[in-house]
């Protein structure tokens, strides 16, 4: 079959899968919105994918789904939510829908829109590719997530163009984060160190007592001051002194946290690929080479590797990278 040559006026994107996929597929959004500069472009995803597409500037307007997990699309709150896109979609005529993470959900909405035109961004299990009528090129689980993404927009003439996902902050959330740090004493040339001990389903995790004793040794050998942007933190009475814990339900206020970081040591979890979009030298303990953050300024270790990789290993690490972010913060001083 031959990729579709047509250009389309209005444009369904659905993705209900976790933060860190939302932003894999920025960089297929983002070829989507340069091959159709003119089409309406609508975001049906989790409220977090929603902020996250926004920020893109890709897409022309957001249907956001309550909550910030897949499982939240069914939670009887938002279920007449459902109800109400199937219809508004379908008065509004949508001519393709591409589905980046393809549920039961997502497959029945487009379904039920009448989209006449069905792309999956990723290979549907069992009978769910029946109902997917837009040729796509193979998918092949051992890319990169990113390459699976723009591999799937060859199905529509799209050639793979830039791939790493880029974001940038909202100005506002920006100015309200100053303030924040300003309220607690933080002046602005103090550099801040973003951790994130957490990582997804299925990805391996660095033990917490590791992660606290990087966090010392980074606090006293650098005298930078950390922010915990972890949902649930390790405890006031264990984290170093004069950590920071920023606890927000705003993509757009984690964002702007995270760009000021000069570093950020995560697990394989949303705010590590956050920060990584966002140019932040990233360090990813725990991730698959399908997952690892784009660029050369990030580092990872994989997850294979991770129980064995010592707290004196990862500390040279985020030190070399501390080292390079100051050098080049200094150089655009």
């Amino acid at each position: 079959m031959k990729p579709i040559s047509r250009s389309f006026s209005r444009i369904l994107l659905l993705h209900l899968g976790r933060l860190s996929d939302a932003v894999f597929a920025l960089p297929a959004c983002v070829a989507v919105r340069e091959r159709f500069p003119e089409a309406r472009i609508t975001a049906f995803t989790t409220s977090w994918g929603g902020e996250l597409f926004a920020l893109s500037g890709a897409v022309s307007d957001i249907w956001p789904v309550e909550g910030a997990q897949p499982a939240d699309v069914m939670r009887p709150w938002n279920v007449w939510e459902v109800f109400r896109a199937m219809r508004e979609f379908r008065r509004r005529q949508y001519e393709l829908a591409i589905d980046f993470w393809p549920l039961g959900e997502t497959i029945l909405l487009a379904l039920a829109a009448r989209v006449p035109a069905r792309l999956a961004a990723l290979s549907p299990e069992g009978f769910a590719g029946l109902f997917f009528n837009v040729w796509r090129v193979p998918d092949d689980p051992r890319q990169h997530r990113v390459d699976r993404y723009l591999n799937a927009l060859r199905a529509l003439g799209i050639p793979p163009t830039v791939r790493a996902p880029a974001l940038r902050t909202d100005p506002v959330a920006d100015e309200r984060f100053e303030q924040w740090l300003r309220a607690r004493g933080i002046e602005a040339g103090e550099l801040l160190v973003g951790l994130s001990p957490e990582a997804d389903p299925g990805a391996a995790v660095w033990p917490p007592e590791r992660f606290l004793d990087l966090a010392y040794r980074l606090a006293h050998h650098f005298r930078v001051r950390l922010i915990d942007v972890s949902r649930r933190g390790w405890g006031r009475a264990r984290a170093p002194k004069g950590t920071l814990s920023l606890r927000t339900r705003s993509l757009r206020e984690l964002a702007s946290a995270l760009a000021r970081c000069a570093l950020m040591v995560s697990g394989d979890a949303g705010p590590g690929h956050l920060a990584a979009a966002l140019g932040v030298p990233t360090l990813m303990l725990g991730c698959a080479r399908t997952r690892r953050p784009l660029g050369a300024e990030h580092r990872y270790v994989e997850r294979d590797a991770l129980a064995a990789c010592s707290v004196e290993r990862v500390f040279e690490i985020a030190s070399e990278m501390l080292g390079r972010s100051r050098t080049a913060a200094l150089f655009r001083s």
